[in-house]
C-alpha cells in the first residue's frame, strides 16, 4: 500500500470532521489502499454489494465486523432506515448505481446507513473511487450542512 501524506491527511480531516478518532485514521487509510486495488471498469453490480461491506468493515473493524448493522441508528433527530430494509436497499443502490452520478450515489449511500459506524468514511472513499479521484482524494460533497446549495436537512 502507497500512501502519501497528502492521502493521510485526507483521512485525518475526514475524521475529524466525523469526529471518529485518532484510530480511524489508520484503518481508514487501510481501507483507502484496498480499494485503490480496484479497477471500477470490471465491478458488477453484485461485485459492488460486496465491495461496500468488506470497505465498511475496513473503516471500522470492530464495530462493522459483521458486515452491514442489524440495529436501529438515529443520526441526529433522524431515524435510518429499519435494520432489516439495509439488505434490500444497498442491493437496489448497487443495481441502479450505473446510472447515479458519484455525489448522487454518495448521498442514497448516507442516507441508507447501512453501518453502525464508518458510513461517512466509507462513503468518502467510494465517492472518491466513483469519482476517479481516488488517487488523489477530495471531500464529498455534504448534502446536509445548510450552507451546501441541496440542502434537504437529512442525516
Amino acid at each position: 500500500m502507497n500512501l502519501t501524506i497528502s492521502d493521510i491527511k485526507w483521512a485525518a480531516e475526514e475524521c475529524e470532521r466525523q469526529r471518529s478518532g485518532e484510530l480511524s485514521v489508520a484503518w481508514m487509510c487501510y481501507a483507502l489502499g484496498w480499494m485503490r486495488d480496484y479497477d471500477r471498469s470490471g465491478v458488477t453490480d453484485h461485485d459492488m454489494q460486496g465491495i461496500v461491506g468488506m470497505l465498511g468493515s475496513q473503516v471500522e473493524p470492530i464495530v462493522n465486523r459483521d458486515g452491514f448493522r442489524r440495529v436501529e441508528v438515529r443520526v441526529g433527530w433522524v431515524n435510518m432506515p429499519p435494520a432489516s430494509q439495509v439488505h434490500r436497499l444497498v442491493n437496489n443502490l448497487c443495481d441502479e448505481g450505473s446510472y447515479l452520478t458519484p455525489a448522487e450515489w454518495f448521498r442514497e449511500f448516507e442516507e441508507i446507513h447501512p453501518f453502525r459506524d464508518g458510513n461517512g468514511r466509507t462513503g468518502a472513499i467510494l465517492f472518491n473511487w466513483m469519482n476517479g479521484t481516488l488517487d488523489d482524494p477530495v471531500t464529498a460533497p455534504d448534502f446536509w450542512n445548510p450552507s451546501h446549495p441541496n440542502f434537504q436537512g437529512h442525516v
